[in-house]
């Protein structure tokens, strides 16, 4: 039967035990939180005044690449497949504001945090101490910059998560009447799963990452190592514009519709086809 065990849950990370799901299926999920789930973020940036040291490509660049929360947004605002072209409709773009000057004898970092909402306060920077520009004595920058909805695959500024991993599961077997408690394995391991307790080899799983060092070192068919048929380990890390949990779900619904077109697109093309036999 198909089950979702949860092993780690915060504020930015999801790590999930898939069980009994195919694992191209699996996979799907792992891809489409990277490339499918839609987030906001700066698509342009309009500049009024700018006397930095920095061009007006640089301070676009980083301030695009700034994220941004997006849990209300994604209900609220058009998708990027309607808001291509010169006059985008109603609903497509929100905007936030960023003006700094400094005096003859200062200097001023300005931070993410100073990048003001105009319409929307729930589209505003996930993290305020971002580091933007640098001004030194009299220099002065003003901007506009417009975020909109949009995909991973459009580019990484609207992927949701730094990381999506699927792994398998390792499963360890210690052969004790094969096991002289050699230690090499203990030796040997990169990440530390193996350990001696009570004069007993014990295996942390979680820490295995499968290669087969212990195997290579141990004596003949002491360790048999291979993997659980079926389950897969899945970890997502937020960028903290979605909840880790959201960004899965929204994965698994991007699945779906995706599928559902699929389907209405077969049916389109091979309606009638065969004479209704």
């Amino acid at each position: 039967m198909v089950g979702i065990e949860i092993t780690e849950k915060n504020d930015t990370v999801l790590a999930l035990v898939l069980r009994d799901i195919p694992l191209e299926f699996a996979n799907a999920i792992r891809r489409a939180a990277l490339e499918e789930v839609l987030t906001m973020a700066i698509d342009y940036v309009v500049f009024y005044d700018n006397t930095t040291a920095l061009s007006d490509e640089i301070i676009a660049h980083r301030i695009a690449m700034v994220p941004l929360r997006s849990d209300l947004a994604i209900d609220k605002y058009r998708r990027p497949e309607e808001c291509r072209g010169s006059n985008p409709p109603e609903g497509c773009y929100v905007s936030l504001y960023l003006e700094a000057e400094t005096g003859p004898q200062e200097e001023l970092v300005i931070y993410s945090k100073d990048l003001k909402p105009q319409e929307d306060p729930e589209v505003v920077p996930v993290y305020g101490d971002i580091p933007l520009i640098k001004l030194g004595p009299q220099q002065r920058v003003v901007l506009e910059a417009w975020a909109r909805l949009g995909r991973g695959r459009e580019h990484i500024k609207w992927s949701p998560a730094t990381v999506s991993v699927l792994t398998y599961i390792p499963n360890v077997r210690v052969i004790t009447e094969r096991c002289n408690l050699c230690r090499l394995c203990v030796e040997r391991c990169p990440t530390k799963a193996i350990s001696v307790v009570n004069d007993r080899i014990v295996v942390d799983s979680t820490k295995c990452n499968l290669c087969r060092q212990c195997v290579s070192v141990c004596e003949p068919e002491a360790i048999e190592l291979d993997w659980e048929k079926d389950r897969y380990r899945l970890l997502i890390e937020s960028s903290g514009s979605l909840k880790p949990e959201r960004i899965f779900l929204e994965a698994v619904l991007q699945i779906k519709t995706k599928l559902l077109e699929f389907q209405r697109s077969f049916k389109e093309v091979f309606s009638g086809v065969g004479g209704g036999s």
